[in-house]
């Protein structure tokens, strides 16, 4: 075993893989619908609106 597989071993990785387009286990459980006030942008009465 080189220091590179010592070091993974001691830490816990074993690979890595991705998740992209692919179904997790226990994540369609519950999801946040989080409104954000929206923000408006002044148009009239400053200098350069409207007209």
């Amino acid at each position: 075993m080189n220091e590179e597989d010592q070091m993974m071993a001691l830490m816990g990785f074993s690979g890595f893989d991705t998740t992209k387009d692919k179904a997790v286990a226990g994540n369609k459980s519950g999801t946040a619908n989080i409104k954000k006030q929206r923000k408006f942008r002044q148009y009239m009465n400053r200098k350069g609106g409207f007209n």
